[in-house]
């Protein structure tokens, strides 16, 4: 297939088993015109599922480009620079696709507006899709938002309801058109975490009036909240949650908003705190029972003047053009 008109873009690390269900799922789509390329960057190679993989590749709408350890954003950029299509998906390899008209619903928004760049599936993290009214009430105003003081990302990406105009799109479950990236580049490779934060900073403050990014639940994805993924974050430490937080801040915050970062940095040191210690509560899974987040959250709290001032003398604030931006720069996006 020369031309295909939608590309799924697949990273993955250590979960070989979990990838080719994924990829299953991908090739079954009923979708006549799509390709899956996969970065795989595997230190950990089952035989199964490294002979399914490789059944898996006699597919021809199926490429893997193989690699050492990338990190997620350099990863993700590898798979975009190598994409053929004119939307773009991106799914990590801890979740799956409901249905198998996911990309035929994904393609559908693009094709009924020429005005929207990019949007965000729904996700939900089982069986049952039921939120809460609190959840739903959040989400109208939050969903796939920068928060307008400190400019962290809020996700609120199970919502049901679509929502027209957002500030950037989630890293699994997102898409965008590729006219995108000839225009803005890629993800900035200098963070651990919230690496989809650094182009939807860019993309939301280019967009000329009339173009948008958006929320549209319509297909759905399932996040597999079992398997250790999130690039290794549900088994981390709250030390280490928390320095990638701070990486994050530092980093790609610090790289396009930095006299806000710098004014303000006593709130971002708060802002980390609340960040693990509800990753504590809610995704770890290094925190198992109710009796280990009470003393993980703690012991955190008592750490926190320590780790704080730790990441404040450790990390530079980041600098401009990020590595993301210079692939718009460098035109390596074909």
């Amino acid at each position: 297939m020369s031309s295909p008109r939608v590309s799924v873009v697949v990273r993955s690390y250590n979960r070989l088993p979990a990838l080719c269900e994924l990829i299953d799922v991908l090739l079954g789509q009923e979708h006549e015109s799509f390709e899956v390329i996969v970065v795989e960057q595997s230190t950990d190679l089952p035989a199964e599922a490294t002979a399914r993989l490789a059944t898996l590749e006699q597919d021809a709408r199926l490429r893997v480009i193989r690699s050492g350890p990338l990190g997620g954003s350099k990863a993700r950029n590898a798979g975009m620079m190598a994409a053929r299509g004119e939307v773009l998906v991106f799914i990590d390899d801890d979740d799956v696709p409901v249905g198998r008209d996911f990309l035929s619903k994904i393609e559908g928004r693009f094709k009924r507006d020429p005005r929207c760049m990019g949007l965000t599936c729904r996700h939900y993290w089982g069986d049952d899709e039921t939120i809460s009214g609190t959840y739903r009430w959040l989400a109208r105003s939050r969903c796939m938002r920068f928060s307008r003081l400190l400019k962290l990302p809020t996700t609120y990406p199970r919502y049901d309801a679509p929502v027209d105009r957002v500030d950037y799109v989630h890293g699994t479950g997102g898409a965008y058109r590729k006219s995108v990236f000839e225009r803005f580049g890629g993800w900035d490779e200098d963070t651990p975490m919230e690496d989809e934060t650094s182009l939807g900073i860019r993309v939301s403050q280019g967009l000329p009036d009339g173009e948008y990014l958006c929320f549209d639940p319509t297909a759905r994805l399932r996040r597999r909240m079992d398997l250790g993924g999130g690039l290794a974050k549900r088994k981390a430490g709250s030390a280490g949650y928390y320095r990638r937080i701070m990486t994050f801040v530092h980093h790609i915050l610090g790289r396009y908003y930095p006299t806000r970062v710098r004014a303000l940095y006593p709130l971002y040191v708060l802002a980390g705190w609340w960040w693990t210690c509800a990753w504590i509560v809610v995704d770890s899974h290094a925190h198992g029972t109710w009796w280990r987040k009470l003393l993980g959250t703690a012991g955190f709290t008592l750490a926190l003047p320590y780790h704080a001032t730790r990441q404040l003398l450790k990390e530079s604030f980041g600098v401009r053009p990020g590595s993301g931006e210079a692939l718009a720069r460098a035109r390596l996006v074909a």
